[in-house]
């Protein structure tokens, strides 16, 4: 474990494994590090893994200031994935597999087509699929939403409420219901540093979404090898599981080649329920 000073901002990092090709884990959003911790345990003897926080998550810094977060930009995501892996002293010319779930798939398929000489494969883990959004017309959802994280602070509510959103979020998204580290998450979400940019995600998510839409038809993917892993249960009965599972596939059909992997017996969070599913798609790229 250790830290990346990113732009004055210092990155919470955590390294495994010694040899082997490099493999950068971007979690979904409100994402901390230890959700990989049962996919790590199976590679760590054969590639080099790097985690990290975004700024605000897990034992990262708050980026821009004590108050409210600095707004999160699609490509400002992306850029800061390779000022970590940077930062760890991963060479430029070194191609990396991004292993990268839900919304980090945003901003690991920005870091493709920005930067495509750094990547080796691309393993999408449910990753998030907007191929419909619009931009938002102006509001004020994000500082009404830190407004509230403020008020909760104040009253000493997030020490409840972030731990027990997070139960709530793996009771409702993980077939097995296992939490990688109960004890880590209830002292990561209790923080109100954590809230903020739990707040600060959901508010450029939308954005985000709106940005990669524009990047695609601006630059091309690599050549790389692609998975697609798809928490696919309840899939078989119809409705809006299978619905999900219609949009990865035309998700994964933007990139040649793409192999769909469907798991009838995991949900949204694969790293949780699948490990070994992950594993086998990062070994299967070759690297």
């Amino acid at each position: 474990m250790g830290f990346v000073d990113d732009r004055g901002t210092l990155l919470h990092v955590v390294r495994d494994g010694a040899a082997g090709p490099v493999v950068l884990f971007v979690q979904g959003l409100a994402g901390a590090w230890f959700e990989w911790d049962p996919v790590v345990a199976m590679l760590s003897g054969e590639y080099r893994l790097v985690r990290f926080d975004r700024p605000g998550l897990g034992w990262s810094q708050q980026e821009g200031g004590t108050r409210s977060p600095a707004p999160q930009t699609l490509v400002g995501e992306a850029e800061r994935l390779g000022r970590v892996l940077d930062g760890v002293g991963v060479a430029p010319e070194e191609p990396v597999v991004l292993v990268a779930h839900s919304y980090g798939a945003f901003h690991a398929e920005a870091f493709a087509r920005l930067h495509p000489e750094r990547v080796a494969g691309v393993v999408f883990v449910d990753p998030s699929v907007e191929p419909d959004v619009t931009p938002a017309p102006g509001g004020r959802g994000g500082s009404m939403g830190q407004a509230a994280v403020r008020a909760a602070q104040l009253l000493g509510l997030n020490q409840v409420l972030g731990p027990a959103v997070r139960r709530l979020v793996y009771r409702a998204a993980s077939t097995t219901r296992r939490d990688p580290d109960p004890e880590t998450a209830r002292a990561v979400y209790r923080s109100s540093r954590v809230a903020r940019a739990v707040v600060n995600e959901l508010a450029c998510y939308r954005a985000a979404a709106v940005a990669l839409l524009e990047l695609r038809c601006e630059l091309p993917f690599p050549e790389v090898l692609v998975q697609v892993l798809v928490g696919a249960a309840g899939a078989a009965d119809g409705g809006r599981a299978a619905a999900w599972l219609e949009r990865q596939n035309a998700f994964a059909g933007l990139f040649p080649g793409a192999e769909v992997v469907e798991l009838a017996d995991a949900k949204h969070l694969i790293a949780a329920d699948r490990p070994d599913a992950v594993a086998t798609a990062v070994r299967s790229l070759g690297f």
